[in-house]
């Protein structure tokens, strides 16, 4: 894909050409075309997946530590109802909204994945 964006996706989720994304917990059938990944805690972005709030709750120092660090922060939830979900965005939302971190933009990254970027209030 020409410009900074290596596809629709990392456009989508500001991931530009030559960041790194740490990825936790993805399940093994979604793809991530265009998204340059890495285990390091210092990444330049995160992407978490869960399918419970009690997920999000196992997994959000890691999305904290990036918002907080200046870092794009992305918590993947299925999409209405899906895989026996309790959330949906609103409820995400409001669930990490009361811990200190708002939301920003929400993305659709497949069929049963969407995604939505958090950050500090300014």
């Amino acid at each position: 894909m020409a410009g900074e964006y290596d596809s629709d996706l990392a456009k989508k989720m500001n991931i530009k050409r030559g960041m790194k994304v740490r990825v936790l917990d993805k399940p093994a059938d979604v793809t991530l075309d265009g998204l340059e990944t890495t285990s390091a805690a210092d990444a330049d972005a995160v992407l978490v997946f869960v399918v419970r709030q009690a997920d999000v709750d196992a997994r959000f120092d890691a999305v904290v530590a990036a918002a907080d660090a200046g870092r794009i922060a992305w918590i993947a939830y299925p999409k209405a109802k899906q895989l026996g979900t309790d959330l949906n965005r609103d409820i995400l939302a409001a669930h990490v909204g009361g811990r200190g971190l708002k939301p920003v933009r929400q993305v659709a990254i497949d069929e049963t994945w969407s995604a939505l970027r958090f950050r500090r209030p300014d």
